[in-house]
């Protein structure tokens, strides 16, 4: 066998174990997305905390803890969809500084205060008018989605549990295919 072969088994056997990374990521990013769905049914809102019991006498260590927050509260949207119909009026609101050939950024930023404050007014309905060529939308609420935060030392906890047999990565695949 010369040197070069040598060389080139190396190189294979470092693309092999990228290789090996990779599945390992994708199995990760996989079971990672599940165990969020499966979170996020379990727990409506929230905060669970996780953690590792090493042995006998030995006090629990944190691994992390998940949270779900209070869904976010959608903002009203300005669309400005005429710009023409809504100059003059804002020219006769706001003075001659609220355009030059459009609207200046001052101008349209008046504009969206004054329609935010209107909708407020009407009771922020999901869609309204509130001025000649400016709508406001309300968008629907996304479901608030559930958050991970690991403790900083994570990586030498979860090194721990594998090397105590508490934790092996068959465990991780078991959970991407949706076993317990």
């Amino acid at each position: 066998m010369s040197t070069e072969q040598i060389e080139v088994v190396g190189v294979e056997a470092i693309v092999r174990d990228l290789a090996k990374c990779a599945a390992a990521e994708q199995i990760l990013t996989a079971a990672k997305a599940t165990l969020k769905t499966r979170l996020q049914q379990e727990l409506r809102r929230g905060t669970v905390y996780a953690f590792d019991y090493p042995g006998e006498g030995m006090d629990p260590i944190q691994l992390g803890y998940a949270t779900i927050p209070k869904p976010a509260q959608p903002r009203p949207q300005v669309d400005i969809d005429d710009e023409a119909r809504v100059l003059v009026w804002a020219v006769e609101m706001f003075g001659e500084s609220a355009m030059t050939v459009r609207l200046t950024e001052q101008g349209r930023a008046s504009v969206i205060a004054y329609a935010l404050d209107r909708h407020t007014a009407a009771g922020t309905p999901a869609v309204f008018d509130a001025v000649d060529g400016v709508i406001v939308r309300l968008p629907q609420a996304r479901p608030a989605a559930p958050r991970f935060t690991p403790a900083k030392n994570v990586v030498e906890l979860v090194r721990g549990m594998v090397a105590r047999g508490a934790l092996s990565f068959a465990d991780l695949i078991a959970i991407e295919e949706g076993r317990p």
